[in-house]
């Protein structure tokens, strides 16, 4: 019995996850340490990583490739080739 996800999809949302909870550390981790930035400088870090996680998700779904077929190949939705994806400001 195979995934209903995609692999990519998987490793994205997977990532993602990771990033979120190591932000959740940091920030305990700085609430109890007066020792500096670090923990802000890796919050910031992962919030970049989280950002590009999240537009790639993102296009993952509008493309249609989350989601794998009964054969287990890719389900790709008839979305416009010429999709592209923008950075938040």
């Amino acid at each position: 019995m195979g995934s209903p996800i995609s692999n990519d999809a998987y490793n994205v949302i997977t990532a993602l996850q990771a990033k979120l909870e190591g932000m959740e550390a940091y920030r305990k981790y700085h609430e109890n340490d007066s020792g500096g930035p670090l923990w802000q400088q890796l919050n910031d870090l992962d919030l970049q990583a989280v950002r590009l996680l999240s537009l790639e998700l993102d296009r993952m779904m509008r493309m249609g490739q989350l989601r794998v077929d009964a054969s287990g190949q890719v389900a790709v939705a008839h979305a416009a080739s010429n999709t592209s994806v923008s950075s938040p400001d």
